[in-house]
């Protein structure tokens, strides 16, 4: 089992949106992030995952600076990359191989894409796939490879209600040792599993 660290922002702030001087701590669980667009959601979810350098502050796992530990950090963007060529499968696969101490056994595996939907669609180039099945292929990905963090931009947007639901189950069975922020304006699905709200507002 993973130890159970607490995540913590120290005065950051983000060179985009309206993240100045936060300080926050995340215990395990599961964490909403919101706020209006432009608020700095995706930017401080990519800040975490090491995509985003921050103007001023800090951000550590436990004791350590985050930047130090990036392998125990996943992130699991609110668009695909653009690789439409690159089949669903080797794109989880690939994810997989930069996660070899944490990632799940092959039955968890085939458990996630059971319950997303994603069966028939592993061999398929993700530029095939309608936007709500690429974001379930990223979803599988970062559930499976279960580092400390996971990190979820925007989750539920275009997938649907059946996956939603599984999703939730997913990261409820979770909560106990990773800690899972996401970046969200749909609260409702998330609010019976939710252990705090991060609300960003714009700075005046």
């Amino acid at each position: 089992m993973i130890e159970a660290d607490l995540l913590r922002l120290h005065a950051l702030t983000l060179p985009f949106g309206s993240v100045q001087e936060l300080s926050y701590t995340f215990p395990p669980g599961v964490h909403l992030v919101v706020g209006p667009n432009g608020v700095g959601k995706t930017s401080l979810l990519r800040a975490i995952a090491g995509a985003l350098p921050s103007t001023n502050g800090t951000i550590e796992l436990g004791d350590t600076p985050l930047t130090e530990c990036s392998s125990r950090v996943v992130l699991a963007p609110g668009a695909p990359p653009a690789m439409p060529w690159l089949r669903a499968g080797l794109l989880i696969d690939f994810v997989l191989s930069l996660y070899p101490t944490s990632r799940r056994d092959p039955d968890y595996r085939a458990q996630v894409v059971r319950q997303l939907h994603l069966s028939d669609v592993m061999d398929a180039p993700m530029g095939t796939l309608s936007a709500g099945m690429a974001k379930k292929v990223l979803l599988a990905a970062t559930l499976v490879a279960a580092p400390t963090v996971m990190l979820f931009d925007e989750p539920v947007n275009e997938i649907d209600a059946d996956s939603c639901d599984a999703l939730i189950s997913l990261l409820a069975d979770y909560r106990s040792d990773r800690i899972m922020l996401l970046a969200t304006h749909h609260l409702a699905p998330f609010r019976d599993v939710a252990a705090s709200t991060l609300a960003l507002g714009r700075q005046a």
